[in-house]
C-alpha cells in the first residue's frame, strides 16, 4: 500500500516553479470558470489530499451514486463480512462435519472470546449469556481494523460517532446486566459499597454515578484514539517525502525509501495493533459487565 501512496504522492507533488512570463492586463482577467478549474487542479497536486483518504471522512462515489460518507460505506462493508463469516461458519457445522477453513478459524475466536473473555469475568452462566454480544464487539472491531489496512480505504472505528456507538451498546449491557439480575433499586443500591458511613454518601453517590458514565467514555476514546494514531503516523511518515522533495529533489529521492520502510513496518504493526484493540474493547466491555452483574466482587 505504501508504494501506491507513494506512486501517487510523486505523481501529484507539484513541479518546479517555471521562470515568470509577464501577463498582459487582458489575460490576467480569466474567467470564473479558469479559476475554478486552476483551484481543483491544485487541490489535487496537494499530496495531504492524496495520503489523508485513511483518515479524514469524505464523500465517495460508486458509479453514478455519491454517498455522504466514506466511513459509513466501510462500517456497513465491514458488518456486512462479519454476518458473512458468521453464516459461513455455522454452514461448515452442517451434517455433524468438522469446521474447516472459515469455520475453524471463528470457532477458534469465539472459544477464546468465550472462555478467556467472558466467563472469567462475567460469571459461568451470566458469561455465556453475554458472549454473542462481546463476539460481535470483537469480530467487528477486528474486521473494521483490518479493512482499514486496505488501499484507499478507510477505518470506520477511526471515527469518533461509530466508537461512541459501541460504547453506548457496552454502556446498555453494562445497566442491563445489573438491573436484570439484581433489579432496578438493588442495581443502584449496589453502586454503593455496605458499610459506608453516612457521612461520605453526600461524596460517593455522585463519584458513583460519574464512573457509570466514565467507563464507556473511556471505551469510546481509547478505540477511537489508538485506531487514528497508526494511520496518522503513516500519514506523517509519508508526506516526509513530499517535504524533504520540495527543498531538493534529492533529497525526497533519499527520504524515500527511509519513509517507506517505516511505514511498511507501522503497518505490519498495525495488523497486531487490530487484534489488541479488538481484544481490549472486548475485556473491558466483559470486565465492567461482571462489574454491575457482580457488585460485590
Amino acid at each position: 500500500m505504501s508504494a501506491v501512496l507513494l506512486a501517487l504522492l510523486l505523481q501529484a507533488a507539484p513541479s518546479p516553479p517555471a521562470s515568470p512570463v509577464p501577463v498582459s492586463p487582458p489575460a490576467a482577467e480569466a474567467p470564473a470558470s479558469a479559476v475554478v478549474h486552476h483551484g481543483a487542479e491544485t487541490e489535487h497536486q496537494n499530496p495531504a489530499a492524496v495520503i489523508m483518504h485513511h483518515v479524514a471522512d469524505v464523500p465517495v462515489k460508486i458509479g453514478p451514486l455519491v454517498l455522504p460518507s466514506k466511513h459509513l460505506v466501510f462500517f456497513l462493508l465491514a458488518a456486512a463480512l462479519v454476518i458473512l463469516f458468521a453464516q459461513l461458519a455455522v454452514r461448515s457445522y452442517r451434517g455433524g462435519q468438522i469446521p474447516t477453513g472459515v469455520g475453524a478459524a471463528v470457532e477458534g475466536l469465539l472459544l477464546f472470546v468465550r472462555d478467556g473473555i467472558a466467563e472469567p469475568n462475567i460469571g459461568h452462566g451470566d458469561g455465556r449469556r453475554f458472549t454473542p454480544l462481546l463476539c460481535s464487539f470483537f469480530f467487528f472491531i477486528l474486521v473494521a481494523a483490518l479493512l482499514g489496512l486496505m488501499p484507499f480505504a478507510s477505518t470506520s472505528t477511526g471515527n469518533l460517532a461509530v466508537t461512541m456507538g459501541l460504547a453506548l451498546v457496552s454502556f446498555a449491557a453494562q445497566q442491563y446486566a445489573g438491573i436484570s439480575k439484581h433489579g432496578l433499586v438493588g442495581h443502584f443500591r449496589g453502586l454503593v459499597p455496605h458499610g459506608l458511613p453516612l457521612w461520605l454518601l453526600p461524596i460517593m453517590i455522585p463519584v458513583e454515578i460519574l464512573s457509570m458514565f466514565t467507563k464507556p467514555f473511556a471505551l469510546m476514546i481509547r478505540l477511537f484514539a489508538n485506531m487514528l494514531a497508526g494511520h496518522m503516523v503513516i500519514t506523517t511518515l509519508l508526506l516526509l517525502i513530499a517535504l524533504m522533495g520540495q527543498i531538493s529533489w534529492l533529497g525526497g529521492l533519499a527520504m524515500a525509501p527511509v519513509s517507506i520502510l517505516l511505514s511498511l513496518f507501522i503497518m505490519f504493526l498495525e495488523v497486531l495493533v487490530a487484534f489488541i484493540q479488538a481484544y481490549i474493547f472486548t475485556l473491558l466491555s466483559a470486565v465492567f459487565i461482571g462489574m454491575y452483574a457482580h457488585p460485590a466482587h
